[in-house]
């Protein structure tokens, strides 16, 4: 704040585990200046964090960075435009949950901020940049890649890391919540040590298949359910009760969910809970066609029919067929309008199904309440392991009763349940999920083993020698 005021350069990264109130510190920070009159840019990496921040936005709506980005990308920020002028009168620039994010997203609004100033010799173009996050989270998500290419996309990989000092948040200011008794403090306290346990690697035997970078661990029996054949309809159970299924509202929903590795294993449990809803199913299915790569001359639709295509699921795109039921918690895959709170990420509770239009409510973030309408259309999949690019015309939504361990991070939950028919399989999955619980009561985990296996025991994927690395630099 002072550097702010002195009108002088800020690079800063505040690294802190969850329960320190990271957000908290950045909303009074925005409060603080915007109410001098200063300019401050709130981006993150997801469309739902971005919710939780004032005038939030994910960093590549807001400063347009390209999705595929390269050593060499720029914004698309052109001089004398609107947000020209806004980067030029901004103070400062908080960049939220920013281990998820390519290092190359930085460098590509470093490379822009220094053209549009003109200024070739400070990074950033001489603007004060705050960047949060907790690197004990996942990091760049990169289909198929090696530890190696995963920790050369970092941030701390990047030219810039060396400009930032870094400082840690410890305290976990869940403990100074009113009218807690030292009972609660102590199992709170025991709670979030162990999660950080979990998050630094500390805790466990070595896995002779990754003895560096995976462990074994016991997951404590308050915590788990123990494996039967019905074991995950006893998880459902335990998070959506027979009240919350029978009488389901926004604000209970909003505070529960069960995540899993995988999304194949989410369709599953979604498909599972809402057949136990109360209401009337409604299915809507969708328009698929193929989209023929440039130069192509086979016949693709002869090759690829409709009825083969409507079987396809991919990340990031609606299922064929969706049914829906009123009260019904549904999550946006696509932004459709982030300034009034319609980003990717979003929750939404149904409250009207008709049959060219979604009518539901935000649940989630500062626009909860608000009446929305939602409306088919048309989405591409492109993967260049395909011969063809995928045309699919359905809602943007997909049910939330259950969602993946990477699409609840930046979350708190009153109740969580975790479901584990696989082990996770990358840096910080197990941390990440273990930790949207705000209490060691809200939280229980079925492990299925294989074979033999016992059934408290799961893997954890935690790269040490980089979170070591990193605690070198804090200050």
């Amino acid at each position: 704040m002072s550097g702010i005021s002195s009108a002088t350069q800020v690079l800063v990264f505040v690294y802190g585990h969850g329960g320190t109130d990271k957000t908290f510190l950045w909303t009074t920070i925005i409060s603080a200046l915007r109410s001098n009159g200063s300019i401050v840019l709130a981006v993150v990496a997801s469309g739902i964090a971005s919710l939780l921040l004032p005038s939030g936005r994910t960093a590549y709506s807001r400063f347009k960075i390209s999705l595929d980005v390269t050593e060499n990308s720029l914004c698309h920020i052109k001089k004398n435009t609107q947000l020209a002028q806004l980067l030029t009168q901004t103070s400062l620039i908080i960049w939220d949950e920013a281990p998820m994010n390519d290092r190359r997203c930085f460098e590509t609004l470093d490379r822009s901020l220094r053209d549009l100033f003109d200024c070739q010799t400070k990074p950033f173009g001489g603007k004060s940049v705050l960047l949060v996050g907790d690197f004990r989270q996942t990091l760049p998500i990169i289909q198929g890649a090696s530890k190696s290419t995963i920790l050369a996309s970092s941030l701390p990989r990047s030219y810039l890391w060396n400009d930032f000092k870094v400082y840690k948040l410890t305290e976990n200011m869940r403990l100074q919540r009113p009218n807690i008794t030292i009972s609660k403090q102590n199992q709170i306290s025991g709670f979030s040590s162990w999660l950080v346990s979990i998050g630094d690697g500390d805790i466990g035997t070595p896995d002779m298949s990754e003895p560096q970078d995976a462990k074994i661990i016991r997951i404590p029996d308050q915590y788990l359910i123990p494996y039967t054949d019905d074991a995950l309809t006893e998880l459902i159970h335990f998070i959506y009760d027979n009240d919350t299924l029978q009488n389901p509202d926004a604000t209970t929903l909003s505070r529960k969910a069960i995540i899993c590795p995988t999304n194949n294993m989410v369709h599953e449990i979604n498909s599972m809970v809402i057949d136990m809803a109360a209401g009337t199913t409604r299915t809507y299915t969708s328009i698929d066609s193929v989209v023929p790569h440039p130069g192509d001359n086979t016949d693709i639709e002869v090759l690829y029919p409709v009825e083969y295509l409507n079987l396809l699921n991919f990340t990031g795109l609606p299922t064929h067929v969706l049914e829906l039921k009123v009260n019904s918690p549904v999550v946006l895959l696509r932004n459709l309008n982030p300034k009034d709170g319609l980003c990717n990420g979003t929750r939404l509770i149904v409250t009207q199904l008709l049959p060219a239009i979604v009518e539901a409510q935000i649940m989630t973030g500062k626009f909860i309440g608000r009446k929305v309408y939602i409306a088919k259309i048309s989405l591409t999949y492109k993967d260049k392991e395909l011969p063809f690019e995928l045309k699919r015309k359905q809602f943007p939504l997909r049910l939330c009763y259950a969602m993946t361990i990477n699409k609840s991070q930046g979350q708190s939950l009153d109740k969580i349940g975790i479901y584990l028919p696989q082990p996770v399989f990358s840096h910080g999955q197990l941390y990440v999920a273990l930790s949207r619980a705000t209490t060691p009561h809200s939280l229980k985990i079925v492990i299925v083993p294989h074979g033999d296996d016992d059934a408290a025991l799961t893997k954890n994927i935690v790269y040490s020698d980089f979170l070591k690395e990193i605690d070198s630099t804090t200050n």
